[in-house]
């Protein structure tokens, strides 16, 4: 989810609508945090989630395109913790040794050691996201908690896992396998078997979806409307069964794809300041916390939600030109392609 800073700006809308995508989590967490209930997309799904399922698409079509101009393994999954791990890293040492002592209610000595502060670095494994601090934001609506939206992570990094795994054993070579495997899967979780706690397979369906929308790009790149209309049709056709989980799947995942491959003017434009989508995700749940720690829970919400969007905002800025961006440059040092 980036390039190198004197590289030129990517020419499609998928850095619009990435950042549209982590805003969308942004609000929809305003309203949560602030005690009340979060917009709703389709029927059932949040406005946060919504903005998620488009991360989730969008990355399985990027990842994929990054693992077939560079098929090695090493190599691949040097590239994806050098997109991750640095700007969770540093937001998370900020926020358990600078924001957390600050807004604590224990004394440091007491903060420092507690057994809970030891706990929040588990998150710099990658595979388990730890949420809180010991006495911080006591008088919040969700107390304690610094990180509430990157639970998301550890699910999309076992995604990385897993094409690598399907990457290595030859089945991306094999396109139509993958999608039908893909699309039987979702079937049986969506029809068959639903299980709605069960992230894992939920978000990774939307991230393999990504995945097959860039494997057959060839097919539809230069079909877009038929290929949408089929799409509607076959979406239309699945509501009509009672199948809204499977209509939404293909519209959202495939309409994202479609979009962000677009260029459009002024929307792929939005990255030239930087690649600040998966900053804003990182950062913007603890200084939404930070914000409601100061002002109250009853302070207007649309204030609320405008200073915490420009704070959020200038982070992920901070942290694209000195954290992230010169983490990136070293796929330069592993003879890998640059494009994610």
């Amino acid at each position: 989810m980036p390039m190198n800073q004197a590289s030129p700006p990517r020419l499609n809308n998928f850095d619009a609508l990435r950042l549209l995508a982590a805003f969308s989590v942004l609000i929809s967490h305003q309203y949560a945090l602030s005690g009340l209930s979060e917009p709703v997309l389709f029927g059932s799904t949040s406005l946060g989630h919504f903005g998620v399922l488009i991360f989730f698409s969008i990355s399985g079509f990027l990842v994929s395109k990054s693992w077939r101009q560079d098929p090695q393994l090493g190599r691949f999954l040097a590239k994806r913790f050098l997109r991750i791990w640095p700007g969770l890293a540093m937001f998370t040492v900020l926020a358990a040794c600078v924001l957390g002592p600050t807004v604590s209610t224990l004394s440091w000595r007491d903060y420092f050691s507690h057994a809970e502060f030891y706990e929040f670095f588990k998150t710099l494994k990658l595979f388990t996201i730890r949420q809180f601090l010991p006495g911080v934001f006591e008088n919040n609506v969700w107390p304690g908690a610094v990180n509430g939206s990157l639970w998301t992570i550890p699910i999309e990094v076992r995604c990385y896992l897993t094409l690598a795994l399907i990457g290595v054993v030859g089945l991306m070579r094999v396109p139509l396998a993958l999608g039908l495997g893909t699309a039987g899967f979702a079937i049986y979780y969506f029809l068959i078997a639903p299980d709605p706690a069960n992230h894992q397979f939920h978000f990774g369906l939307y991230f393999f979806v990504g995945v097959c929308c860039e494997l057959f790009k060839e097919h539809w790149e230069e079909r877009v409307v038929p290929s949408m209309a089929m799409l509607c049709c076959l979406a239309g056709t699945l509501l009509l069964l009672d199948a809204r989980p499977l209509a939404q799947l293909l519209f959202v995942a495939y309409s994202s794809i479609v979009i962000g491959s677009r260029s459009t003017p002024y929307l792929r434009r939005a990255g030239r300041f930087g690649d600040i989508s998966y900053g804003v995700y990182v950062y913007a749940f603890g200084v939404q916390q930070s914000v409601m720690w100061l002002v109250g829970k009853d302070f207007p919400f649309v204030a609320g939600l405008l200073m915490t969007a420009v704070i959020t905002a200038v982070c992920p800025l901070l942290s694209w030109h000195l954290v992230e961006n010169p983490a990136l440059r070293l796929k330069s040092r592993l003879g890998a392609d640059r494009s994610r």
